[in-house]
Parts: C-alpha cells; structure tokens; sequence
C-alpha cells in the first residue's frame, strides 16, 4: 500500500515539474515575442521638428505643410499668442501634433534675472491657456533662447519641483536670420542629422514656410520618422544634460 502511494507521490512531483517548466517556457517566448513586437515597431530613426514661438499667421501654412508630408511635429507656444489663435492651437493638437510650452513674454532679461519664480510663473500661465484652449496639460517646456547659460541649477531644480520637462535642440536651423537664403536652413539641416535621433529647432515664420517641404524630403529620405513629442517616451535634450529634465 505504501509502495502505491509513494509512486503516485512520485508522478504527481514530476507532473508539477513538467507544468511548471512549460509554463515558464511559454512566459519566456511570450515575453520575447513582445520585446521583438516592440522593438520592430520603434524607428530607428526619429526627428523631431520643433516650431517656436507660435502660433501665428503662418502656423495654418505649416500644418498643411505637414499634413501633405504625413510628418508630425512639435510646436512650442507663446501664451498670449494661443488666446488670439485658438482655433490654429486646436488643429495643432486634433491633426496629431503636440504642444510645449515657451514662456508668455519671452523675455530674456525679465525671465533670468532674479528668482526662478518668474520663469515658472509664465510657464504656468502658458500651461493654463494651453489646457483652457485644448484640454492638454502640456508639460514640457522650452526656455526662449535656450538653456545655456541661463538656467543654473536653481532655475532647473525649480522646474523640476514643478514637474516640468525641458527640451532645447540638437540642430539649430537659424531659420530667424536666414531669410533672404533660405537654402541655408536646408544646408544646416543636411550638415547636421546624423545621429539616430535629432531635435530641430525651427521658428513659425515665411522662410520656415518656403524650405519647410524640403527639409521633411531630405529628412525622409534619409530614414528619419518625423514624430511629434510623446511624454510617455521623453528624450533627455538639454543643454546641461541634467537627466531630471
């Protein structure tokens, strides 16, 4: 009797074992399966192009631009310039693009001279038009002119106390001083994308609007994706290369 029950013992140890192996063969393959599933659908090539200072009479252009290129973007807004332009600011976020933040006065001497409170001030206030006007509680946000060398650390620890994330650029297109030669931007754009993934700063102005279409071609040609900005995968692009920003 105790023979029969031993083996029955023994059986149902080894049928536990072999339930658990394929059990973990089967997690394992799915887990893999998934990575690979994940990985084939991220590009391996991303630009991100990014607007200042909008939205203006030329944001309307821009957007068509981008549509007819099936390219997203990333537009950094004034405050007061969302209010005049609400409805340009909804067909930001309705056609598929994403909008930062970029102070209300834009500046300089007012925004970094003095207590970080004046620059968190404005981009709080900006982030409430944003969100008034589009339901979006945008929090990322560009500084005018820059990180470097305004934002010391106690202007970024401010940002980073208000959950703020910080973006500059990788390519500067000078697109702000290039309008009698356009083709300049262009050439800065092909001189500068080399690395996997490029933020490239651009203005809501007429040149923007006459090089803007081949930039996006040479872009794409090149392989790059033109995404907008996702705060589900934020890329660490600051100046300071402070990874809390």
């Amino acid at each position: 009797m105790m023979k029969r029950v031993c083996q029955c013992i023994i059986i149902l140890l080894a049928m536990m074992i072999c339930t658990a192996s394929y059990i973990e063969a089967a997690t394992n393959s799915l887990v893999e399966h998934r990575s690979t599933i994940q990985t084939a659908a991220l590009p391996q090539k991303i630009a991100y192009l990014t607007f200042d200072d909008g939205p203006n009479k030329y944001t309307s252009q821009i957007l068509n631009i981008l549509k007819q290129k099936n390219a997203k973007a990333t537009f950094f807004v004034i405050g007061g310039r969302v209010s005049r332009y609400p409805q340009t600011t909804k067909r930001l976020i309705r056609e598929g693009h994403y909008i930062g933040l970029h102070s209300m006065s834009h500046d300089a001497k007012r925004l970094y001279t003095g207590d970080p409170s004046i620059l968190i001030s404005e981009m709080m206030q900006a982030q409430k038009i944003v969100q008034q006007v589009t339901k979006l509680n945008s929090r990322l946000v560009r500084v005018p002119y820059g990180s470097m060398p305004y934002l010391k650390k106690n202007y970024r620890d401010a940002l980073v106390s208000a959950h703020y994330k910080l973006w500059d650029w990788t390519i500067d297109t000078y697109d702000w001083k290039s309008y009698n030669n356009p083709s300049a931007v262009l050439e800065r754009v092909m001189n500068q994308s080399d690395e996997p993934v490029e933020v490239i700063l651009m203005h809501d102005s007429s040149v923007t609007v006459q090089i803007l279409p081949k930039v996006i071609d040479y872009l794409q040609s090149k392989g790059y994706t033109l995404l907008s900005y996702s705060p589900s995968s934020h890329v660490e692009v600051n100046f300071w290369k402070d990874t809390r920003l």
